[in-house]
């Protein structure tokens, strides 16, 4: 979303309001930076506020909202994750809502055992099943989240938009030809894929122990090690397996010089931006044939789409990995479709063009706000 609002801040047909929240500021703050107003609203922190069903920072953004007044011709909500297609209900301006997480698709993979996500992804889930049939237009990106869109507001009009992705990843990869690694970017979260990632690099250690595993992300080294432990996984050796943290987009971007693939083992996605920027900079991917990624991957094509079984995801990984021609092919094709798909000039033209349609036939509305 930064990347979209300036360009979008550059067109003088254009008035940008970005309104978020944040629980670790210490008051509400309104400022003036790069031809964009920003509203960060101060909000109770997520766990205290569960127990009120987020009526405190919803009402608290509801409040400066009226306060501030804006006249908007577009209110675009970014995402309805965190409660802002409620935030926002009392607006006069129309809707539009750009589909990210699904809530009511996320909780169905949680795992079994009770923690804090299925409070709050209930919650969640609550606040879209009231509100989105509200809202009257959708930006999507895959097949699937247009198929739940459509579902959960049979009335709305769909729109179909990408997303720019971070600017070093439209620069190409130097592949190493010889690359053994393995990079996945999970860290140690469970609906990623991380248990069924190590299982598979279990199996393709006992064949191919030269093979590496780096992991960017949540966690640490030690703790992926216990999890191997838990798993009692008995072929991964511990100078095998690197974490590195999380990683800024420039490092990233380096890390995908030494792999061989990306691997994507994730429950449920929609349009990751780990996929789209790793294809983007030329680097094969294999994932999950789960949510929207077969929107993003055509198998053997662009990329290569697997169940969520170690076995099956091992087989993907040995299949690029023993075809060195099929990774070329892969990286060409999936880096020149990537491209296309993730052109800022064309999404920033979609964009406007969709603002048009909503404001009914005006070149482009004066002034929008974006609720992010």
């Amino acid at each position: 979303m930064t990347a979209l609002a300036r360009r979008l801040a550059q067109r003088d047909d254009i008035k940008l309001t970005i309104v978020s929240v944040s629980p670790s500021i210490p008051y509400t703050e309104r400022f003036t930076h790069e031809g964009i107003d920003y509203i960060y609203v101060k909000v109770p922190v997520d766990k205290y506020d569960l127990l009120t069903g987020y009526q405190q920072r919803i009402r608290r953004v509801q409040q400066v909202l009226e306060e501030a007044a804006i006249p908007a011709d577009v209110v675009h909500i970014h995402g309805s994750e965190l409660q802002y297609q409620v935030m926002a209900a009392n607006l006069s301006a129309p809707k539009l809502l750009s589909v990210q997480g699904i809530m009511s698709e996320c909780i169905k993979v949680l795992p079994t055992w009770p923690d804090y996500r299925h409070l709050s992804w209930r919650m969640a889930e609550y606040y879209e099943r009231q509100y989105l049939p509200k809202i009257d237009h959708f930006i999507c990106r895959t097949h699937w989240d247009t198929a739940i869109m459509r579902r959960k507001s049979a009335n709305a009009v769909i729109h179909q938009n990408w997303e720019m992705m971070r600017e070093p990843f439209y620069s190409p990869v130097e592949h190493a030809e010889h690359a053994t690694s393995l990079l996945y970017m999970g860290g140690l979260n469970t609906l990623k894929g991380i248990r069924e990632l190590l299982m598979m690099y279990d199996q393709l250690a006992q064949e191919e122990p030269f093979l590496r595993l780096v992991v960017t992300g949540t966690g640490n080294k030690q703790g992926l090690v216990s999890l191997i432990d838990q798993l009692k996984l008995v072929n991964i050796r511990a100078e095998q397996i690197e974490h590195r943290g999380f990683l800024d987009a420039s490092q990233l971007w380096q890390a995908y010089h030494e792999a061989m693939c990306l691997v994507h083992p994730s429950h449920v996605d929609n349009s990751p931006n780990s996929i789209c920027e790793a294809q983007l900079a030329g680097l094969p991917v294999v994932a999950t044939n789960v949510g929207g990624v077969s929107s993003l991957i055509e198998h053997t094509k662009t990329g290569i789409l697997s169940p969520l079984n170690p076995t099956a995801l091992a087989d993907a990984v040995m299949y690029l990995f023993r075809r060195p021609e099929a990774r070329k092919a892969i990286r060409i094709a999936a880096r020149q479709i990537a491209l296309k798909r993730h052109d800022p000039d064309t999404i920033v033209d979609n964009t406007c063009a969709i603002y048009s349609t909503i404001t009914r036939g005006q070149t482009a509305p004066a002034s929008h706000v974006f609720v992010s």
